[in-house]
């Protein structure tokens, strides 16, 4: 591959991780990504990133030395230059998650002809002689299979590392309101397992609680968690300063269907809570009459039934707000993805909506 093939090729991959997310330890490359020493972090992935794209190259060559291809040992490169152009854009565009060197190579560990030359005026040897064994099995073995399964080991650590690491939200000073929905509606469309609704919903009833001063405290679930197995009559819970419970809310991230509503009303009527609202992108036209009949049913008999879209509702409450409140809004789906210690994109992609 060559670099721009390369580059797409990471990008890729990447995604990949991100949303695939893996989540157990893997202590060998774990050991170099997490390495106390910076320049540890960018070989492993540099060296493996260019016996990827070339596996001619040689894993522990350092530099190109002589242009003339007739002279030294066979598969020198020159990592100096590769890192700069491939790896260093990449690091930067992950929140610097391997450090914020913008040339790694220039740091004396890597200012030698190979890995395994010169170890013995280094510090840290320990840790560069296991980064030399790690890359000297994988050299020795000639699998590109194996080296490919190595950067992608890598970029599973890297994802765990980013993971635990904190994402610097670009909150605007202000924002419009077609601007807030509008970024909503983009991170939204992404499917996320139900988790991004679930912030989204999360922090926007916290917000209106606040603003409104409608409810002493709202509670959500886990995005894994069944409603009927905790018992609980939906995904977000508001309640009031005696500490009913007022509201539930139960947040889809699909349209909503008449057996959606069965099953809440069910576990709302256990739970003695009269007031439920959908949060959804809309209704199932198949089940549109149904759901609609069933609303009319459930106010005869004492329960007010709802339903709208997580961006329908942010328009019309912030309308009545004071325009500070949309960045309080932003802030605490900041706060909420923080929280919940959720997959590293949803984090990076609302930091990403945040800064465009």
């Amino acid at each position: 591959m060559n670099e721009q093939e390369l580059t797409c090729w990471l990008e890729g991959q990447w995604e990949e991780v991100l949303t695939s997310f893996v989540s157990h330890p893997d202590p060998e490359i774990d050991r170099f990504i997490n390495s106390s020493v910076l320049s540890i972090r960018y070989a492993i992935l540099t060296q493996l990133l260019g016996k990827h794209a070339d596996p001619t190259r040689d894993l522990l060559c350092l530099q190109r030395g002589s242009r003339d291809t007739n002279v030294g040992p066979p598969g020198r490169w020159d990592p100096r230059g590769f890192c700069t152009r491939i790896v260093v854009p990449w690091n930067q565009s992950q929140y610097s998650v391997l450090g914020t060197s913008d040339d790694p190579y220039v740091n004396n560990p890597l200012r030698r002809p190979r890995l395994d030359e010169g170890m013995e005026s280094l510090k840290f040897r320990a840790e560069w002689s296991a980064l030399v064994r790690f890359l000297s099995d994988l050299e020795d073995s000639s699998d590109p299979v194996m080296v490919r399964n190595a950067v992608l080991r890598c970029l599973q650590s890297i994802a765990r590392r980013l993971k635990d690491q904190q994402v610097d939200y670009p909150v605007p000073v202000r924002i419009g309101m077609d601007q807030l929905v509008d970024l909503i509606d983009r991170y939204l469309e992404v499917s996320s397992g139900g988790l991004r609704p679930m912030v989204v919903a999360s922090a926007l009833m916290r917000t209106l609680g606040r603003s409104f001063a409608i409810f002493a405290r709202v509670e959500s679930q886990g995005v894994n968690e069944a409603d009927s197995a905790t018992g609980v009559p939906g995904d977000v819970l508001c309640y009031d300063e005696e500490d009913e419970l007022v509201l539930a809310v139960e947040v889809k991230g699909h349209e909503l269907t008449f057996i959606d509503v069965e099953s809440t009303i069910l576990k709302a009527r256990s739970s003695r809570v009269t007031n439920v609202l959908f949060a959804t992108p809309g209704l199932a036209s198949a089940d549109r009459d149904a759901i609609e009949g069933k609303i009319v049913e459930e106010f005869a008999k004492g329960s007010n039934i709802y339903q709208t879209s997580i961006q329908s509702l942010a328009r019309t409450s912030f309308m009545l707000l004071k325009e500070e409140w949309r960045i309080r809004f932003l802030r605490e789906i900041c706060s909420e993805l923080d929280t919940r210690s959720s997959q590293p994109s949803d984090r990076l992609a609302f930091a990403t909506l945040l800064s465009t």
